[in-house]
């Protein structure tokens, strides 16, 4: 090979090897790293036969009645039920007297925002962890959906008893079955890649009657923490635009609603919810977070904050074997 055709080769590797790597970028802007969009979804819905399940007795109480009336355990959105019509907010309780409350799923890298990607509309949020990770519940709750679908490979869906209803694709495991209960942090898979997926990552969305919203609404990522005991469903908070958030936060819309209502602010105030949202805010600021340095184990964090390594898998759902990954935060009050 003279010196002339070994430059041009060199010169067309580095072409391809750029224009790859410009693929590769294109196709994370325009294909979201995991799930199906909104219109895929409706024509995946029809295509599958009707899902006549009652609505178990676990989940079937007086407040999520107002919300829904079907149980489907074969769709991630498809419900017998006309969605309601929003013209004043909805204010949902995150916490009662008898719940567990809040645990992040998993924690780590996170990869993709909520919203378009362009030609999809990326309906949840994409957070890396390794192959055989444990995902925890977010809330407590009953499975709907435990099967592969789709995009979302193996994929669940579970609805909580405060009205919401969270989702988490492309596992490599399934480790719960349909009408299941399940408290905050219960293993309910494995991470992977299955479905539509690039890589190890978590895809986990959180709807309202089926409507997908921004996780970023209701979840601090910074620190794994709700920010708010009390989410507020408003004409503003769909959006699909790239990180869509309202330009006003719940919390407030909620705090003005109160105002304009006395008798509204009366009634949140009641002991049965209030004292919860109060213990829950308290907890929420009691929080304390450690970053994973390089050579940390559990052990060491555990004798750092005078805690143990059984009570930091505990608070975190996560298991002895885990894995600890540069740079991300492990609860550890």
């Amino acid at each position: 090979m003279t010196l002339q055709t070994k430059a041009l080769s060199l010169f067309f590797s580095l072409v391809f090897s750029v224009s790859g790597t410009m693929a590769f970028a294109q196709q994370l802007i325009e294909d979201p790293a995991g799930g199906m969009d909104e219109i895929e979804m409706e024509e995946s819905t029809k295509l599958l036969p009707a899902s006549n399940t009652l609505v178990p007795v676990s989940i079937n109480n007086p407040f999520l009645e107002k919300y829904y009336k079907s149980w489907d355990t074969l769709c991630v959105r498809r419900y017998s039920e006309a969605p309601i019509i929003i013209d004043e907010p909805i204010s949902l309780p995150l916490f009662n007297d008898n719940s567990t409350g809040f645990v992040m799923p998993v924690e780590g890298t996170f990869l993709s925002p909520f919203g378009s990607r362009g030609r999809r509309a990326h309906s949840g949020v994409d957070i890396k962890l390794e192959a055989g990770d444990p995902v925890g519940a977010a809330f407590d709750g009953v499975v709907r959906m435990a099967r592969r679908y789709s995009g979302y490979g193996n994929c669940v869906v579970v609805r909580h008893y405060n009205g919401l209803e969270t989702l988490y694709g492309h596992l490599s495991k399934i480790k719960v079955k349909v009408n299941q209960q399940v408290k905050a942090g219960d293993i309910i898979g494995l991470g992977g890649h299955t479905g539509r997926a690039s890589c190890n990552h978590l895809h986990f969305e959180t709807r309202f009657q089926g409507k997908a919203f921004n996780p970023k609404q209701l979840i601090n990522f910074d620190n794994y923490s709700l920010i708010s005991d009390t989410f507020a469903i408003t004409k503003t908070t769909y959006g699909l635009s790239r990180d869509y958030l309202p330009s006003i936060s719940s919390s407030e819309l909620v705090a003005e609603k109160e105002n304009d209502n006395p008798d509204l602010k009366a009634e949140s105030s009641k002991p049965t919810t209030s004292s919860k949202s109060s213990k829950a805010s308290k907890s929420s600021k009691a929080k304390k977070y450690h970053t994973i340095k390089s050579g940390d184990t559990l052990s060491a964090v555990s004798r750092k904050y005078g805690t143990t390594v059984k009570q930091l898998c505990s608070i975190n759902g996560i298991k002895p074997s885990k894995k600890l990954q540069l740079g991300t935060k492990i609860r550890v009050k």
